[in-house]
């Protein structure tokens, strides 16, 4: 909360503590009224008192550059040394430790780290019993009185210390994971290596065997005997078959132990968005198929209705992908950064989320639907960092593919002249968004609201599908699917593989068999 409403261009201080009469606080607000009693009326500093991080990120956004210095207190509740680091270039960090209630680490040799970490992000740590109004008076006077201007110019920044900035941002207790051995064995191999080889790289990890084992012995595969052995897996699914599944499971198991409770959406988004990628990328003519296309494709089981949307919409036609592409593995990795953020910055969905509540509250009072890109929304929070930049930092280290290492890095700025794999993952990830979107929910998200009144329109009309789904998007959504990809900032150039209408008529036409192909292998893999 704040005293009274902020005019716009004034200096705000967001407090992010527990409001009591603690030392610390009376200090900070003595010092801060002995400032303001030198300045002009309209020249004085506010203070917005906020109780948790969620309430510091909208605070944030509300009066954006207003705010010079966020002051965080033991009391503020969430996670406030991930506040920190993530805000470290929007605003100057102070943090009042209280070793009893704030402690940076459980032991000397973590508490040292964070602090060392913090200190490097030039975030200004005291404790409380430090936090005086002599250590206030010099804080409040250079960072928000004087507006001394934040950190580093991230624009005349190299590559190389862009790079180290952002580690440094993500640096926790624990650093960023390792790959494991079965993906990194598996990696290496060729597709044409003999299924021993393979076996010889997939054997020793019993739960990565397990799993691939229990899919091809689904009826999804469907082969006349069992298949006991990864040897007869090979030989029969093909290599890029079981590449798709130990990475899936190797990736799974890595991020397992983060605690947040919307991973199984996670999940659903990038094995949604993989499938989509890989069907979409499909020869859907019979005769433009090769043997292992042919397999791929009828995996998918479609109805006729299904296959004769792709036909006509030819998509295939004009994805052309390179030698070592595989639309499927760009997918499931392609929000990798995502995940990997809520492990180095434990609880930073949360304050994304609430920015997003937000947004979508704003959006619903002016009769609109939210319609804004969450990479903005990261990038609002930390300026220099967004799920994309942490992403190709991991994939740089796990040594990816180039082309997987583009798609992770570009998939939300998809230049016109692009490789067509990152094309074929953005237009795969709206698809994706269509039936799982991440971190915005079902209710949120605009696309599932527009492929909810789709089915609604489908109800009322005499047509059948897709004939209908055709009526129904020129007369009951198109005015509204425009506005909001063009307030999702989409590149037009998307739209040059396929017009947007056909697009969608595609994906929604699609959707049941994506849907039951991500959850079915969401389950096997689990």
């Amino acid at each position: 909360m704040i005293e009274e409403a902020q005019p716009a261009g004034k200096r705000l201080i967001i407090l992010g503590d527990k409001i009591a009469p603690t030392p610390h606080l009376t200090a900070f607000v003595k010092n801060l009224k002995l400032e303001n009693s030198l300045l002009d009326l309209g020249e004085q500093v506010k203070y917005a008192i906020c109780s948790d991080s969620s309430e510091v990120a909208t605070t944030l956004r509300r009066y954006q550059d207003d705010v010079k210095m966020v002051l965080i207190g033991p009391g503020l509740r969430g996670n406030g040394v991930t506040v920190a680091r993530m805000l470290a270039t929007k605003a100057h960090i102070v943090m009042i430790i209280d070793p009893r209630v704030n402690p940076l680490g459980a032991d000397p040799a973590s508490y040292a780290h964070i602090q060392a970490n913090l200190e490097g992000l030039d975030v200004i740590l005291a404790l409380t019993k430090d936090a005086d109004e002599a250590f206030f008076q010099p804080l409040i006077k250079e960072y928000v009185v004087s507006g001394m201007l934040v950190g580093t110019d991230l624009e005349s920044m190299s590559p190389e210390e862009r790079a180290e900035m952002i580690d440094k941002r993500l640096d926790a207790v624990n650093t960023f994971p390792s790959l494991p051995d079965t993906q990194r064995k598996v990696a290496a191999l060729d597709d044409l290596d003999p299924p021993k080889k393979w076996a010889e790289a997939i054997d020793e990890d019993l739960p990565t065997k397990t799993v691939i084992l229990r899919i091809l012995n689904s009826a999804r595969y469907g082969f006349r005997s069992r298949v006991e052995t990864i040897d007869q897996a090979v030989a029969l699914a093909s290599a890029r078959t079981i590449r798709e599944i130990v990475t899936a499971c190797q990736i799974r198991q890595i991020f397992s132990k983060t605690s947040d409770g919307t991973i199984d959406q996670f999940w659903k988004h990038s094995l949604a968005v993989a499938n989509f990628a890989k069907l979409l990328s499909l020869p859907a003519d019979p005769g433009a198929q090769d043997s292992q296309q042919k397999t791929e494709f009828e995996r998918f089981q479609l109805e006729e209705e299904q296959v004769a949307v792709l036909q006509e919409a030819k998509l295939w036609e004009k994805i052309e992908l390179g030698e070592g592409d595989d639309p499927f593995t760009a997918g499931l990795l392609h929000d990798i950064g995502k995940v990997t953020m809520l492990m180095c910055l434990e609880d930073s969905l949360e304050l994304v989320m609430a920015l997003v509540e937000q947004e979508v509250q704003e959006a619903q009072a002016a009769n609109q639907m939210w319609a804004h890109q969450v990479v903005e929304i990261e990038r609002f929070l930390m300026k220099d960092i967004d799920h994309q930049s942490i992403g190709i930092r991991l994939a740089d280290g796990w040594e990816f593919d180039a082309s997987i290492q583009q798609v992770i890095a570009n998939h939300h700025q998809v230049a016109e002249h692009a490789p067509t794999i990152i094309k074929l993952i953005a237009l795969a990830d709206i698809a994706g968004n269509c039936l799982f979107p991440y971190p915005a929910t079902e209710t949120q998200h605009p696309f599932p609201i527009l492929f909810d009144r789709i089915d609604k329109g489908l109800k009322k009309s005499t047509k059948t599908s897709p004939e209908a789904i055709d009526e129904v998007i020129s007369e009951e959504i198109f005015e509204d699917l425009v506005d909001v990809l063009n307030r999702l900032n989409l590149p037009n150039h998307l739209w040059e593989l396929i017009d947007l209408k056909t697009f969608f008529k595609v994906i929604h036409v699609l959707a049941p068999k994506i849907k039951s192909a991500t959850i079915g292998f969401l389950q096997q893999t689990a």
